[in-house]
This record gives C-alpha cells, structure tokens and sequence, in this order.
C-alpha cells in the first residue's frame, strides 16, 4: 500500500509550522534519484526519481516534471502524491523555478533544501532575484523525517524481511568458486522480485576483507573465506539495512574472534538503544567495545536510516544527536585489524521506542560460524 493521503497531509501540516517559525515563504526542494539524495523529495511527492518542488506556505506544492513523465499513464505510480501536488512541465528550471518561487514571495526568505543537488544556474538565478532572503532549510527535513510514523515504520519492516530472504538465499548459494558478479545478480534478483524500489548493496568478495566496494570486481569467493555485503534494500521508498560477514565454508579462526567481539558489541548497543541516549556516547560505548579485544572499528559504527540509506546523520562521536521514540537506526560496528586488513563488518536495523529497541531483522548473524 502506498504512504496514505493522510499522511502526507500530516508532514505539509509539520513542515509549514517549521516554515512560519522559521519566518519562510516557500521552500524550493531537490533531490537526486540516489540512495542518499532522494529522501526529501519523496517525502512530500512520493517520487524516488529525485528532481524539483516548490513547496509554498499556502496552496498547492509545484512539482517539476519531464514531458515523457507528463504523458506517463504510470504517473500516479511515479508521483505518489499526485492528487495533492500541481504538475508542472518543464524545460528550463532556472526560468521557471524563479518564477514560481516570486509567486509566493512575500517579503520574508526562501528556504533551500538539498544545496547539494541544486543545479548552479536554477541556484545563480534564485540568488540574483532573493539575495540574502535566499537561506539553507534543510533542518526543516531533519526534524520532520527523524521520527517515523506508523506508515513508514511497516515498510522499513518489510523492507527488513526482504533482507532477511536475501541472506538465506546468500547462505544456501554460496561456496568456494561462485563470483561476486553472480552473487551481486542473485542479490538484485531477489530484491526486485519481492517488489522493491531499488537497492544499495556494498559487496567485497576477496579473502576476508571488508573494503566497501560498490559494485562487484571479478572476485571468486575462497573455501574458509567470506563474504562480505551490506543488503540493503527499499521497499515503496523505505531502507532497512542487514550488514553480514558470511563464512564461505567456515571462518578463519581470526574472523571468528571478531564475530564474537562483534556480538559482544551489539549486545551492548541493545542496552544503549534508548530514548535519551547521546548517540556520542553510544559511539564511544560501541568503539570501546570493539579496542577492549584489540581490534580497531575506523569506519561509522551506524547512521539514521529511512527514506535514504543514509537519513541525515551517522553515529560519530561529535553527534548532537540524542535518541527519541521513533528513530529507526542501522548499526553496524566494524571490526578490523587494520584499514585494509582482514576485518568482520554486521549489523542491524533498529527501531527506538519507549520499551528498548526493536530489531526488524530475524536472522541471528550471532550464531554463525
């Protein structure tokens, strides 16, 4: 089912609040078809596809489309919230953007969110017309995507279980010989075929390392190796994440010892995975954890995720950050010799409420050996 009229109605409602408080007479958002870009975008016109909306104070959001989307009898599936947007074709957004975006100027200033995707000339044209009324709004966005709502939560929950079927069929498949380049196949097979969006998928297939390779390179997985992969797929927009380190026969006793630093870590963060909690505090706790058995985790030991495979902020330890009801997280310490050496990277997705956290995933990647 698709995110319901209410609930988008419900997040216009939350963002004008911030927009009065903030004193913005419109908001100009883009975002990028990408894992890490497209959030915001969907989030008030239900298109993954990334691209432009002007979002005013009053009346309807304008959003910007091809013609070939336009004349689309799939349009109500590409632009989920349809009904409550104004279509707009267009050919030059620099032009056109200024001008729709002066339709609602009234004096006060006009908020950008995603600097990083907006193009220099539609950029250079709002600046020549707004000046220093022109000003960076993404916070907006962090507050109303940090807390996710009914909806939201049970597509991550899917989403989940997709990841749950990919790593059983990832166990039964794998063995010594089988190359990265079929394994990144079978993984999109199966992702698509349980109706996802799209996917994000890091996989590294050489020995026991982990170096976060975006695509597959022309390994072949090695009896008493692993595989290493963050499955990551998104259904009806929504991400949820099942970092795995999988033995390829059985483990290396090295990666052995780390999978049980590992699990030893991730017991923790469950204590930690609570309403008030810094999340600078739970990094610290998370990499203590890891340099207690004499091993390093260099690499973010999780990050908000949600509409983006990486929902605004990562667990780091100057996070300002703390923890409510709602937030949904994947964790993921990382546990390595050295940057480059061998190395076990697992985790899961997790949902904070006010009773502890729920972790979405079934699989016990604990119990692997």
């Amino acid at each position: 089912m698709p995110i319901s009229r209410q609930e988008y109605e419900r997040r216009y409602v939350a963002i004008r609040e911030l927009m009065v408080k903030d004193e913005l007479d419109c908001l100009v958002i883009f975002g990028l078809g990408d894992d890490f870009n497209r959030g915001n975008i969907r989030y008030i016109t239900g298109s993954g596809r990334g691209g432009c909306c002007v979002f005013p104070l009053e009346d309807k959001p304008v959003f910007y489309i091809g013609p070939n989307q336009s004349k689309s009898p799939k349009i109500r599936k590409i632009v989920e919230a349809i009904d409550l947007l104004e279509l707009r074709e267009t050919a030059d957004h620099a032009l056109q953007v200024g001008k729709e975006v002066s339709r609602f100027y009234k004096g006060n200033k006009i908020g950008i969110v995603g600097m990083g995707c907006i193009s220099v000339p539609v950029y250079l044209n709002l600046q020549g017309l707004f000046g220093t009324k022109l000003v960076d709004a993404v916070s907006i966005f962090e507050q109303v995507r940090a807390i996710k709502s009914e909806e939201e939560i049970e597509k991550i929950r899917i989403a989940a279980s997709v990841a749950d079927n990919v790593f059983n069929q990832l166990m039964a498949t794998i063995q010594p010989g089988i190359s990265d380049y079929e394994i990144y196949g079978l993984v999109k097979n199966i992702i698509y075929g349980y109706g996802c969006d799209y996917s994000f998928d890091l996989i590294d297939a050489e020995g026991s390392k982990m170096n976060m390779t975006y695509w597959p390179t022309g390994e072949k997985l090695r009896n008493n190796s692993t595989l290493f992969m963050e499955i990551t797929p998104a259904f009806e927009g929504y991400y949820a994440q099942l970092p795995v380190t999988l033995p390829v026969g059985s483990y290396p006793p090295l990666i052995s010892k780390m999978v049980a630093t590992w699990k030893k870590t991730d017991e923790l963060a469950i204590t930690l995975l609570r309403p008030e909690t810094r999340v600078s505090d739970l990094y610290h706790y998370l990499i203590k954890s890891v340099e207690e058995d004499g091993f390093i985790s260099p690499l973010r030991p999780g990050h908000a995720i949600g509409l983006d495979a990486l929902d605004f902020w990562s667990i780091t330890e100057s996070s300002p950050v703390v923890l409510q009801a709602g937030m949904v997280l994947a964790v993921h310490p990382s546990i390595m010799t050295e940057l480059g050496g061998d190395a076990c990277g697992m985790g899961y997705t997790y949902l904070i409420t006010t009773d502890g956290p729920e972790r979405f995933s079934q699989i016990d990647l604990g119990s692997l050996k």
